[in-house]
């Protein structure tokens, strides 16, 4: 059972990386076949930092994440809050992509709170000793 509590604690990594990993996926399924193949580069970049964090387990790059997350979640919750009003058909389809991005946008913040909160005040216990008891 406490095998299970040491990779509990890295939901938020594996998250943003899925996140990104599927923000990368949709940009590049949704380009103009037209043009030349442009990679997704803040998606590359944020695949690369959550795993560097990953690995490395540092506590001042988990803040720096974890904050630019939050204040990109925040962003983006006040950004369809403020438009939803501004909708002139505001149809079925446009009430499920606003339910499916606050969603994500709600579920990032969740998370990027509970990242800051693991990096905040950073535990001496090593993943050795949490399997040994």
């Amino acid at each position: 059972m406490k095998n299970i509590l040491v990779y509990l604690k890295w939901i938020p990594e594996f998250y943003f990386i899925l996140a990104s990993l599927l923000w990368f996926y949709v940009s590049v399924q949704n380009q103009n076949p037209d043009y030349q193949s442009v990679l997704n580069f803040p998606a590359v970049i944020m695949i690369v930092l959550f795993h560097i964090q990953l690995f490395l387990n540092d506590h001042v790059l988990g803040k720096i994440l974890a904050a630019m997350t939050a204040i990109g979640s925040l962003v983006l919750i006040l950004n369809y809050s403020l438009n939803w009003i501004d909708f002139n058909n505001f149809d079925y389809s446009a009430q499920i992509m606003t339910l499916k991005l606050g969603n994500l946008a709600l579920l990032s913040l969740i998370m990027a709170v509970l990242m800051y909160l693991k990096y905040k005040n950073p535990v001496m216990n090593t993943e050795a000793e949490l399997i040994e008891n």
